[in-house]
């Protein structure tokens, strides 16, 4: 893994730090969330094919009721970013 050294804004930082706080995570974890986010999931909603294919997913939810917990998405998250190798979450029936 390499380093990258990034600039921010008093304010922007301020937010990160709240942000990060709100979620439970470190800043770091939080900003590396958040470019993960920007990169995978920012396109989707210009293309119509993922689009579709959330579609999808939340109608074969609805129909199952699989899912997997949010803390466990989190986990297994902040593990990868600190370079972990780890098996992704199974999903179960989702019982609130």
């Amino acid at each position: 893994m390499t380093n990258t050294a990034i600039q921010l804004s008093a304010e922007l930082k301020a937010a990160i730090a709240e942000a990060a706080q709100r979620a439970g995570m470190s800043e770091h974890d939080y900003i590396l969330a958040a470019i993960h986010q920007k990169l995978i999931y920012d396109d989707a909603g210009d293309d119509p094919a993922a689009c579709l294919e959330a579609d999808r997913n939340w109608d074969e939810f609805l129909k199952t009721g699989l899912a997997v917990p949010f803390d466990e998405v989190k986990d297994y998250w902040e593990r990868r970013f600190r370079g972990e190798q780890v098996d992704p979450p199974k999903a179960r029936v989702f019982k609130p």
